[in-house]
């Protein structure tokens, strides 16, 4: 009995031996992937940065009334449609950027314990998100230029005027025309009542009231159509995307377009050219990370530069936007100790690599 005692108590004290052992702390170690041997490393890309453009153009088609030629005489319209016709405008420009992973720029970390260096977080393709950090779960990538189309509008006719027989009897435009003018008037006369409460029998409710106002809203404006004509437009979106090279020239052709076709494609002639020019705020720095092959090299991290982003329709600016580029600035080291403790946390702008925020929970 006395040895089992004393070879319990053996056990005890080497399992609380084992418990009190200093943990091992984390040395994680970055180098350029593409310079040195990975195997058995993790790896992460730093972005380049994308431009996406996405611009809304609008196909506007008019179609002018029957009567325009007496819109001024009978009712004193001068603003009216005088001619059939269709024709593409851009109306919006919105500028935003992405990340794709760059080839040129991969690193991988070795790394011993239980480091912050060891709990990557990466988009699908490879980007750095950070470290120990959630920051992946907001992850957005931009898709590859897209349309966005509304649905097919309706031809323009005239077919839901609602004739009177004594309009439709007529036997000559302008009388048809002055005859709906007349009714144009009775209508704005009805309405002026109507709101002055000078009527004999009021709707019993307010709700009827409202919806007998609105009718006779509906009846003007379909009445006045055939004097100042019909207008319909039908919506198109599409994102272009550029990848700003700091070696290429500013200023380039994004698209084209055609005021009689909208978007064309980039070989076709009949569209004006719409430019991009990107417009670098900083002075060139090295991209390469001088590093010390005897002592542990700290993350590296992207600086981007800035840059001013123009989208232009020949001589007219459509938009305009101050962004950051990760292949325009410079590439820098943290601390080689930062991610040693576990309990750092990092956060990475996947567009342009840049350090968003550090956090180290006690």
């Amino acid at each position: 009995m006395k040895k089992i005692t004393n070879l319990s108590i053996l056990v005890l004290i080497l399992f609380l031996g084992a418990c009190s052992a200093p943990r091992v702390v984390s040395k994680a170690d970055f180098s350029d992937a593409s310079t040195t041997a990975s195997s058995g490393k993790l790896i992460y890309h730093l972005p380049t940065t994308v431009v996406n453009i996405k611009v809304t153009a609008q196909k506007v088609t008019e179609k002018r009334g029957p009567y325009y030629r007496y819109s001024e005489r009978y009712l004193n319209l001068s603003d009216i449609i005088t001619e059939d016709r269709e024709y593409w405008e851009i109306t919006e420009a919105v500028i935003f950027t992405s990340g794709n992973p760059d080839p040129e720029k991969s690193f991988s970390i070795a790394a011993q314990g239980i480091p912050a260096g060891a709990a990557v977080n990466l988009t699908p393709d490879g980007t750095l998100l950070g470290f120990n950090s959630s920051f992946d779960k907001g992850f957005h990538k931009t898709s590859e230029p897209t349309n966005d189309s509304s649905k097919k509008v309706d031809e323009i006719n005239f077919n839901d005027i609602p004739f009177t027989e004594e309009q439709l009897i007529k036997t000559s435009s302008a009388a048809t025309a002055e005859e709906v003018a007349a009714a144009i008037y009775d209508i704005r006369e009805t309405r002026r009542r109507l709101l002055e409460g000078d009527v004999k029998n009021l709707p019993p409710d307010e709700g009827s009231y409202r919806r007998i106002l609105e009718g006779l809203d509906r009846m003007e404006e379909q009445y006045l159509s055939l004097f100042k004509g019909k207008k319909q437009t039908q919506t198109t979106t599409k994102t272009f995307t550029f990848t700003p090279d700091i070696t290429a020239s500013a200023n380039q052709v994004l698209f084209r377009f055609s005021g009689q076709k909208g978007f064309t494609q980039i070989d076709d002639m009949t569209g004006t050219p719409v430019y991009i020019e990107v417009v670098n705020h900083e002075a060139t720095e090295n991209n390469k990370i001088q590093v010390n092959p005897k002592e542990r090299t700290g993350m590296i991290y992207c600086k981007p530069g800035k840059a001013t982003v123009k989208v232009i329709d020949r001589t007219k600016l459509l938009t305009e936007e101050n962004v950051l580029l990760g292949q325009f600035g410079s590439l820098h080291t943290m601390p080689p100790s930062l991610l040693d403790n576990p309990n750092t946390s990092v956060q990475m702008d996947p567009a342009t690599g840049a350090i968003l925020n550090i956090r180290v929970q006690e």
